[in-house]
């Protein structure tokens, strides 16, 4: 049987609003491009409205992170001289790599030594640009600093991930080829895990002027997908992470299934009437064959994520191309979508916006709306290649299989195209009753997190805090993830709770307070091994506890006789046979006879 892939894990960075909010952004149909962040660079000395001008860019609209210097270089084991050379998507890439790992609840120490790989789409070498700038800042971490190849490679080493890693530029397609590339390695069986995604960020005006002289950038600043007033892109930064794992290994490891990767596929555009015009034939070659191996028929599809880049000639070669593929064959018009227009174009990391809102629609089964269309490009035939944006928030079916298929297109002619699917199970909904999940315990449970320092245990503090009151999982999962699916850092903390509010209350408290009797602090012990004896009270006893073991390990019975001989100086029965029940019924309502056979119970 052909293997196939899960998604368990991911982390993303994504401009104008932040992985929380993102998706509520989309529903709320926001416009999240703004301009390229001021601490970049003087964009005044560079903005000139016309093309021709020397050395200048006639836009400087653009998707943005804003600050993006800040970095927890201990955290990583490295040190501050190290990361100052260290291209921003680098660490953005380390970052998410880690949030990656920890959301599908795997620690990434467990990962240490495995055979997972990495796959990284990236570009841009806007830092090393800066350096170029300015020679004389160039030292010995420069060059690992801005290697392209060692944004993949950093992760394995930093982690300790001994499968393929590798980096890989095929333009704005490099995110989801590297995708494929890691399912595929998963497929063939050469891996069982990989990570993989893309970064792009603005660090250096180079590429606004290279593709401003080109009249490839929007002058209206924005991505107006499939609308005629399309005159361009936006450039915009960011990223994602995703951690792929074998099927069957997923399920076997209870690993959350975010969704199924159906298929994948690539090819290049070949010999074409321009290196940057786009080759229809080779974008319907390529859906087609990603729908037949993946044994899907063009009815079943329920939305096609766009490259939808909002050029002249982009837009419509690529609606004709789905149109010829995948539309006509349909009886129904195929649902398509942009999430360009909303965020821009991330170049590299575009493909992992597309999974992203992919991703999204599948959990909430609802397709958010492309917000460009106004007056819908006359080129693009829609009746005839039966195709259809979806312009308004579209509900998907509660109960039926979702697929959704994802474009990337590089403008050297590098395609790729993803398929998802929803899990098997319906994890749109709560695994959980809400309401049971809010209730008491009967018994307090321990919450357990750790830190790197006491601010990282005290931001994280206030995170669970809010986290408590709004998710709809049980305390009792909650407890047990953090407890065992989690990283044990050296700063931790406890909290005994019986329900998710009296947790969420003690935090709050904890961050007012930090010598709160209510929560417990200390150091955790790295590497602790080792027998830990706990003997707890009176109450906990039960009569002919112990029968069972007496009778079937000779270890116990030898334990508990050592005891009783001692015992028998001073009593007038034996424990041995209180054990046994041979000395009566009714006994432990007696407190001096409950509490004497517990201590060599214990010792047994």
């Amino acid at each position: 049987m052909k293997r196939r892939v899960a998604i368990v894990g991911c982390s993303l960075r994504i401009p104008g609003t932040s992985a929380n909010s993102f998706w509520q952004d989309l529903l709320e149909n926001k416009d999240l491009v703004t301009e390229v962040d001021s601490d970049r660079w003087g964009k005044d000395s560079f903005l000139h409205p016309d093309k021709r001008h020397l050395g200048s860019s006639y836009t400087f609209a653009a998707g943005s992170l804003g600050d993006v210097s800040g970095f927890d270089a201990a955290f990583f084991g490295l040190s501050p001289r190290e990361v100052t050379h260290m291209d921003p998507q680098q660490r953005l890439l380390l970052e998410m790599s880690w949030e990656a790992m920890e959301s599908a609840g795997i620690p990434p120490s467990s990962m240490r030594g495995s055979q997972c790989g990495v796959f990284i789409g990236i570009a841009s070498v806007d830092y090393a640009y800066r350096y170029s700038d300015d020679m004389s800042a160039i030292d010995a971490n420069t060059g690992t600093g801005t290697a392209s190849s060692i944004a993949a490679n950093r992760i394995s080493y930093l982690f300790d991930l001994h499968g393929p890693s590798m980096s890989m530029d095929t333009a704005c397609s490099s995110s989801l080829v590297a995708f494929h590339q890691a399912c595929r390695a998963i497929v063939s069986g050469e891996i069982d895990m990989a990570l993989t995604g893309g970064i792009s960020l603005h660090l250096h005006p180079f590429g606004f002027m290279v593709f401003s002289k080109a009249t490839m950038l929007s002058k209206a600043g924005r991505c107006q997908a499939f609308d005629e007033a399309g005159d361009g892109y936006v450039r915009s930064e960011g990223g994602g992470v995703f951690l792929l794992k074998e099927y069957e290994a997923a399920l076997a490891d209870g690993d959350p299934i975010i969704a199924v990767v159906a298929g994948t596929a690539a090819n290049a555009d070949g010999n074409k009437s321009g290196l940057t015009i786009p080759n229809p034939a080779a974008q319907i070659a390529l859906m087609q064959k990603a729908y037949q191996e993946a044994g899907i028929r063009p009815d079943q599809i329920t939305y096609l994520e766009a490259h939808g880049t909002g050029t002249s000639v982009g837009d419509p070669i690529e609606t004709s191309a789905i149109g010829e593929a995948l539309g006509k064959s349909r009886a129904q018009p195929l649902p398509i979508g942009s999430v360009k227009s909303n965020v821009g174009h991330l170049e590299t990391a575009s493909g992992v916006a597309g999974l992203a809102k992919a991703l999204y629609s599948i959990h909430h089964r609802i397709v958010p709306a492309t917000i460009s269309v106004k007056n819908a490009n006359p080129k693009i035939l829609f009746d005839e290649w039966n195709i259809e944006v979806v312009t308004e928030n579209r509900a998907l079916s509660k109960t039926d299989p979702i697929v959704i298929g994802i474009n990337s297109f590089g403008f050297g002619g590098a395609n790729a195209h993803v398929i998802l699917t929803s899990p098997e199970f319906d994890a749109s909904e709560p695994s959980v009753d809400v309401e049971a999940a809010d209730a008491e315990c009967d018994t307090p449970l321990p919450l357990m997190l750790s830190a790197r320092s006491d601010a990282a245990l005290s931001a994280m503090t206030r995170q669970w805090a809010d986290h408590l009151l709004e998710t709809p999982d049980s305390l009792y999962d909650l407890a047990w993830t953090a407890a065992f699916r989690r990283e044990k850092h050296s700063k931790a903390l406890l909290v005994l709770a019986s329900s998710k509010a009296e947790a969420a209350q003690k935090l709050t408290q904890f961050n007012d307070d930090a010598s709160t009797q209510s929560v417990f602090t200390g150091e955790c012990l790295a590497n602790a091994q080792g027998p830990v004896f706990v003997y707890s009270g009176n109450g906990c006893q039960w009569e002919t506890m112990g029968k069972h073991l007496l009778n079937e390990s000779a270890v116990f019975r030898l334990a508990v006789e050592e005891v009783n001989q001692h015992f028998q100086t001073y009593a007038d029965f034996s424990i041995v046979e209180e054990l046994q029940g041979l000395n009566g019924s009714g006994r432990f309502v007696k407190t001096e006879v409950a509490q004497l056979p517990c201590l060599p119970f214990r010792l047994g």
